[in-house]
């Protein structure tokens, strides 16, 4: 289970311990090799800047490098924040519904872990006890709030940013924004059969709402 020792000397050991290919090629497991930084981003204690200039001294990395087009998100993300303000609380864009067909509550068995879907109270489990998640099970439970709970992605945004250690409004509500299909061209969908590539057997969900295809979920109901 991983902490964060709230500290600057914590925060330098971790970002030493940082090699951007092994990120790169492992990113997208649950057990791969992330780097856990963003808490201290998050709260100042390091920079975008600084953990840019650290790895490309260690490892000199291309401009087109996963790690540096991932520092290029959250920088983005700050920069459209930046632009517009309490905006960003807004859909920027129609999703696959109107606003107002979502429900505005977050559901109480996702709350309490325990929609029989262990992909998704794994996260939520593992959500309340660490402030932390990888981020390919915070797009899980987005997508599986929004798109099959039909749970608007505000009312997730807010719900899951109060138990961020990592908690960033411009990151977290925008990468909701990105789930839900109003801040990007297409919503994010996944399936059980995703969760089995990326995830520990633990997370398996077969025989569960999220195991189906693509084109079932993508169908607005």
């Amino acid at each position: 289970m991983r902490r964060f020792e709230p500290t600057a000397q914590a925060a330098r050991a971790r970002l030493a311990e940082v090699h951007p290919d092994t990120y790169a090629q492992t990113r997208n497991f649950l057990n791969g090799a992330v780097t856990g930084l963003s808490p201290y981003i998050t709260h100042g204690i390091l920079n975008l800047s600084d953990v840019y200039a650290d790895v490309h001294a260690r490892y000199p990395l291309d401009a087109k490098h996963k790690f540096v087009f991932e520092l290029g998100w959250r920088a983005y993300y700050r920069h459209v924040w930046e632009h517009l303000g309490d905006g960003v609380h807004k859909s920027l864009r129609r999703g696959l519904m109107p606003d107002a067909a979502y429900q505005a509550d977050m559901p109480t068995d996702v709350e309490e872990a325990r929609t029989g879907i262990p992909a998704i109270d794994l996260a939520v489990s593992e959500l309340y006890a660490t402030g932390y998640l990888h981020n390919h099970a915070r797009m899980w439970l987005a997508s599986y709030l929004v798109h099959l709970r039909k749970v608007h992605w505000h009312a997730g945004a807010q719900w899951m940013i109060g138990h961020l250690l990592d908690g960033d409004i411009a990151s977290n509500h925008l990468s909701w924004q990105w789930v839900a299909g109003t801040g990007s061209s297409k919503p994010y969908l996944f399936n059980a059969d995703n969760v089995a590539k990326f995830a520990p057997l633990q997370w398996h969900s077969p025989g569960t709402l999220i195991d189906t295809s693509y084109n079932i979920l993508n169908l607005p109901n």
